[in-house]
């Protein structure tokens, strides 16, 4: 207590922070099979935070079986099996919980899914899982010898297929003035975020074609536009100047 969050922060480390609102992307992590594992049943952790990728990984300077785990900007690392060095592979396992639903390897429940997670950087280096529970937010994410239960929120990606966006102009670079022409009705929403994912600026779409933001106060760099319907999204990188 307080639930916290495995989040990408705004200096781009993995911290654990309270939960954002609106399914915030520096909170959504994408878990699917290692895209080229060095063993079976390995997969991998990713996030698309700020509309760049970024891989969960175990920090270059941590050693075991006490690790920190971070964020690299990157996709996980392609080679081939028998190759560890990308430091990204991860193990989803049940462990058995007490009546309160707390990891417990004398408990009598039985886990509900996959509820531990476990690191797998190599041969030797297998016995490191989440096992370090955060007392505040900020503080880092610490994977020890010990069983802690993790709590996965399945949320539904927007589906893109039906989201047509061949008619709008974003206009880039800005100055002052940022201008979007050609909107649909799909279209509901528009919102303007920083790279790491923070929102900044947003307004409803009320049927019309064209929309403006003062992006005057803005400091200078990379922002990125998402337009939102019911059908899906859409995100286009534009530079303040």
């Amino acid at each position: 207590t307080p639930v916290l969050y495995m989040t990408i922060d705004s200096d781009a480390n993995l911290v654990w922070a309270e939960e954002l609102p609106n399914d915030d992307a520096s909170q959504v992590w994408t878990v699917t099979e290692h895209r080229t594992p060095a063993s079976s049943g390995l997969m991998e952790i990713t996030s698309n935070a700020g509309g760049m990728d970024w891989t969960m990984c175990i920090a270059s300077d941590t050693g075991y079986p006490n690790v920190s785990l971070t964020v690299e900007n990157r996709l996980p690392k392609s080679t081939g099996a028998g190759d560890w060095s990308g430091l990204d592979q991860f193990q989803r396992r049940k462990t058995k919980v007490n009546s309160d639903g707390l990891a417990d390897s004398n408990g009598s429940n039985p886990s509900d899914g996959n509820n531990s997670l476990f690191i797998q950087a190599g041969e030797s280096a297998t016995s490191s899982r989440y096992g370090v529970v955060p007392s505040a937010a900020g503080e880092s994410v610490v994977f020890n010898t010990s069983y802690k239960v993790l709590q996965f929120h399945l949320i539904a990606a927007l589906s893109t297929e039906d989201f047509d966006t061949s008619s709008v102009f974003i206009s880039n670079p800005v100055n002052n003035e940022l201008n979007i022409e050609g909107l649909t009705a799909n279209v509901k929403q528009v919102s303007v975020y920083s790279l790491l994912g923070k929102q900044v600026l947003s307004k409803n779409v009320n049927q019309q074609a064209t929309l403006s933001f003062d992006v005057s106060a803005l400091s200078s760099g990379m922002y990125l536009v998402k337009m939102q319907g019911d059908k899906g999204s859409f995100v286009r990188k534009i530079v303040k100047q």
